[in-house]
């Protein structure tokens, strides 16, 4: 597993939320892009705990794809539209998926994302573990 540092004197706006740093011995690296909620017929949800979800099950379907889970994400950068909205409707589900320890994060409002009824893109970067067999 990755280790999680708590550095002294650094204030912890949302104790528990995300990891100030995260120490890999993992000289691999996985970049995954920034991901949005469209699923496979190219249907995008209206609301943002809907886009939300969409945008994790998209994540993790990039991170089965090279035999990672949630556990390997080291980073992850979420862009919103709505930074209320976000933190009010979305950021439990996102930061919910992280289950097993939360990945260091930035959260950024936008003007607009690529589409304008998109309300959230997330991006990460994931590790695997010492010893954890990856999918090169």
């Amino acid at each position: 597993m990755h280790k999680v540092v708590k550095p002294d004197g650094v204030f912890e706006p949302v104790p528990g939320l995300y990891s100030q740093v995260i120490v890999t011995d993992s000289p691999v690296r996985y970049e995954i892009a920034g991901t949005i909620a469209y699923n496979s017929d190219g249907y995008l949800p209206d609301s943002m705990a809907d886009q939300c979800r969409g945008v994790m099950h998209n994540i993790d379907l990039s991170l089965a794809a090279v035999a990672l889970t949630a556990a390997n994400v080291i980073r992850i950068r979420i862009y919103t539209v709505d930074m209320d909205r976000f933190i009010r409707e979305g950021s439990g589900i996102v930061f919910g998926y992280f289950t097993e320890g939360r990945p260091t994060s930035t959260l950024i409002e936008v003007s607009r994302l690529a589409n304008p009824k998109m309300l959230v893109e997330i991006d990460a970067t994931a590790a695997p573990f010492n010893g954890q067999s990856h999918g090169l």
